[in-house]
């Protein structure tokens, strides 16, 4: 029996469950504090896949000081020991034909194994069973710790789908920082950009700017829009045939003349009665010098 490590994700162990009838392999990784499992999928358990998957974990996790595998062949060649050198780890291979000298990982790979031979026997989607069964485990309460993997290892439990309530952190210190170093860099922002305040409010009509086709392209559309929604900057604009669009305030160019009023004059014209042409009541009188003439 081993003695439980320092700190979280300073010893962790390996394995690999599978091939299924799909083709896959799991790579389990499960650390040796929290009992914290990480599951990738692989097609082949190659060196280079492997190592390619491992960088990916890390880059999650952090690189431990030992990690613990059987004496399979991806762990035998150069090319691994190459990495654990490069990443500074120290690979530590447990007895062979032992497996109890890496029984935690063992025994997480029975439960995960029958997990998806039940998905697999049912006819559902292994891969979403298996995340399901994933976040579950790293929820529920270990019988070894009597705590979470989640809590032990972020120090915080992850939401399922069980109701819960999320306890308010104490972080004055931190929200107060936070908004002093976005404050300054809005005001540097706006500074560079020479950004002003927009006082658009529902019901201004207002042109939307349009990205450029040609060099003959206007930088807004000509099609007027009318603001009916406004939520901090983010403002919704509706066209006059019901086309919706919702864009940053900068985006919009307020109309001082709502070009409506061109559509109501037209309107009046063609409401006016037209006018009929007067003829004269005065008589038609032949001219003197025809009077000759013979009608």
């Amino acid at each position: 029996m081993s003695d439980l490590p320092d700190a979280p994700w300073t010893y962790i162990s390996m394995d690999f469950c599978g091939p299924f009838p799909s083709g896959h392999f799991l790579m389990v990784i499960m650390d040796e504090y929290s009992r914290y499992p990480v599951v990738e999928t692989l097609t082949t358990i190659s060196a280079k896949a492997v190592i390619t998957l491992l960088d990916k974990v890390f880059s999650t996790f952090g690189i431990p000081n030992i990690v613990k595998t059987d004496n399979g062949s991806p762990w035998q060649g150069k090319e691994f020991r190459d990495f654990a050198t490069y990443m500074g780890f120290t690979h530590r291979k447990i007895t062979p034909l032992w497996p109890q000298s890496n029984a935690e990982c063992e025994r997480f790979m029975r439960s995960i194994g029958k997990s998806i031979r039940a998905a697999h026997a049912q006819h559902k989607n292994w891969k979403q069973e298996m995340f399901t069964f994933l976040r579950n485990y790293r929820a529920t309460k270990h019988a070894t710790t009597d705590v979470s993997p989640a809590k032990l290892l972020f120090g915080r439990n992850i939401k399922t789908k069980l109701p819960t309530i999320t306890p308010k952190y104490q972080d004055n210190e931190i929200r107060e920082t936070d908004k002093r170093k976005k404050d300054k860099m809005k005001n540097y922002a706006d500074t560079r950009r020479n950004a002003e305040p927009s006082d658009l409010k529902i019901g201004d009509t207002v042109l939307v700017r349009q990205d450029k086709q040609n060099k003959l392209s206007t930088p807004y559309n000509s099609n007027p829009y009318k603001i009916v929604e406004r939520n901090g900057t983010m403002l919704t604009a509706k066209r006059d045939d019901g086309h919706m669009i919702t864009r940053n305030s900068s985006f919009y160019k307020q109309v001082k003349i709502p070009p409506t009023i061109v559509n109501s004059e037209k309107e009046q014209e063609q409401e006016e009665p037209s006018t009929q042409l007067r003829t004269s009541g005065r008589m038609n009188k032949a001219p003197a010098y025809l009077k000759d003439y013979v009608k």
